[in-house]
């Protein structure tokens, strides 16, 4: 039940998200965005401020989605749509300070990207945050 939340947290973000329309999709392409995650990894238990360091590629990105939600309750920890719009390569390193945690709180990372073609690819991490 924990991806329940995440998933429609997904579908109600691209319903709010308006349609590119300045470029025509490209029919040959076939291939979705890659998602390389550096950290946090899965399973970490990480300390103080979260990075959240990696890269996505495609020929041709559109948008993408960084958001660590609670797994317990589904509270939303941090949330960032970094830029993306016509890159084909993006390093991201977003970083946070869990507020509000009182122990060990387990979370998962979603990365979501999408290409002009409309091809999407996720990525999702579980790991655990402390003060």
């Amino acid at each position: 039940m924990k991806i329940l939340p995440l998933l429609l947290l997904g579908l109600f973000a691209a319903f709010l998200t308006p349609a590119c329309h300045d470029h025509e999709h490209n029919e040959d392409d076939t291939v979705a965005p890659t998602i390389t995650l550096e950290a946090p990894a899965a399973n970490d238990i990480v300390s103080g401020a979260v990075r959240i360091h990696g890269v996505v590629e495609d020929e041709s990105l559109h948008k993408m989605s960084i958001v660590v939600t609670k797994d317990e309750g589904a509270l939303v920890l941090f949330s960032a749509s970094p830029s993306v719009h016509d890159e084909t390569s993006y390093h991201f390193d977003e970083s946070f300070t869990p507020a509000g945690l009182t122990g060990e709180t387990a979370v998962t990372l979603t990365i979501t990207v999408e290409d002009h073609s409309d091809h999407t690819t996720t990525k999702t991490v579980a790991f655990k945050v402390k003060p």
